[in-house]
């Protein structure tokens, strides 16, 4: 299960600052593992995974985590591998497609965003969502991890002097106005697929599960 971090609100000389709005990767896009069955190659970077790849894997992990479920624990015998076969097959990927990217979605956060980013509902065309461009959103993104440290010490939403002029100039450094960034912290907070795409940006950056 997937949630959001409410934004932080302290005040500010420049305006009010929300603070963070990532979602907490709890949730495995790949519970129910490759298949057992040899991979052709390696799995190919994310980028190689086209969208429709990736929404068909996710209909196939829909329908595989049923199977998985019922073995409890066991080993798939031969005729249930094959039924496991059958399932990817149908979803358009084959049995080596799957795997790839089953494998490369368990080591890599980025693909998990990119599939959640590909299911969340579009906001509204005249929304700040969806006209937050791709450049905000890396500045929004690297404002938000800088400004983890500082709000770690601050208590019931209300920074000191020191610590608010020390967020104004992370959110400064982004190049993003103060309400600027507001406006993104918060239509972050609310629309899963701007916090998805937000998260397909950092996990390519960090390489760490985004929190």
């Amino acid at each position: 299960m997937t949630h959001a971090t409410k934004p932080f609100i302290v005040a500010l000389a420049a305006g009010t600052l929300a603070v963070g709005a990532f979602v907490q990767d709890a949730q495995s896009q790949s519970a129910a593992g490759p298949l057992q069955t040899p991979l052709v190659s390696e799995a190919p970077a994310p980028s190689e995974f086209t969208d429709a790849e990736l929404m068909a894997y996710d209909g196939a992990i829909t329908r595989l985590r049923v199977l998985s479920e019922a073995l409890n624990g066991a080993q798939p015998t031969a005729e249930q591998q094959g039924e496991m076969a059958t399932v990817v097959q149908q979803s358009g990927l084959a049995v080596e497609r799957y795997n790839a990217i089953a494998r490369a979605s368990a080591d890599n956060p980025a693909i998990r965003a990119r599939i959640r980013v590909l299911k969340a509902p579009m906001p509204a065309a005249d929304s700040v969502a969806a006209n937050v461009t791709e450049d905000e959103l890396r500045r929004y993104v690297v404002a938000v991890d800088q400004i983890r440290d500082i709000t770690g010490d601050v208590e019931n939403g209300r920074a000191s002097p020191e610590e608010a002029a020390a967020l104004a100039r992370a959110v400064q450094g982004s190049g993003l106005s103060t309400e600027r960034y507001n406006a993104i912290a918060t239509a972050v907070f609310e629309s899963d697929w701007l916090r998805a795409r937000a998260n397909v940006i950092r996990a390519k950056q960090t390489g760490e599960n985004p929190a």
